[in-house]
């Protein structure tokens, strides 16, 4: 029998079975391990980032309904602070209406107590002209004869001058 061909072919099968094993070995060592430990490393990142990321999406969301709260308060507090300034303007308005108003029934009231004094001015004028002009007529009539003809005379002529005196003392004060 051919044991020698046997063994022959059981040693190669046996070489090739002990260098198929030592290279799965040193595969296992050299490959496997620092592949499965790179995977593992990377795995273990991949989750932090994603841990990270969920965070950070969570911070912005709470950021943005913070910013939007913060929004609406300043949009809130603005349309306060702009019916304050209207509702102060038209305090303001209707303060400066009153004072103006005020001023006006002063300024009517003293041009009224001005005209007031001026008329009786005039009038004290015209009764202080008016009485010289009968004293003066009297004069006139009393220095002559009392004639009808001429009475009537000196108190048309005396009628004449009161009304232009008059006529004149008015347009004069005015």
């Amino acid at each position: 029998m051919e044991w020698g061909r046997i063994i022959d072919f059981n040693w190669t099968l046996l070489i090739t079975l002990l260098q198929f094993a030592v290279l799965l070995v040193l595969l296992r060592f050299i490959l496997w391990k620092p592949t499965l430990q790179y995977l593992d490393k990377r795995r273990e990142l991949i989750a932090a980032r994603m841990t990270a990321a969920k965070t950070s999406e969570e911070k912005a969301s709470e950021l943005v309904g913070k910013r939007e709260a913060e929004l609406a308060a300043a949009k809130k507090e603005s349309a306060q602070i702009l019916e304050e300034a209207r509702q102060r303007g038209e305090k303001s308005v209707a303060d400066a209406k009153a004072r103006a108003r005020e001023e006006a029934d002063r300024i009517l009231a003293d041009a009224r107590t001005q005209v007031e004094h001026e008329r009786e001015h005039v009038l004290a004028d015209l009764k202080a002209q008016y009485a010289e002009m009968v004293v003066l007529g009297t004069e006139r009539v009393l220095s002559r004869e009392v004639r009808i003809e001429d009475h009537r005379k000196l108190l048309d002529q005396l009628l004449a001058e009161i009304d232009e005196v008059a006529l004149h003392g008015v347009k004069d004060d005015s």
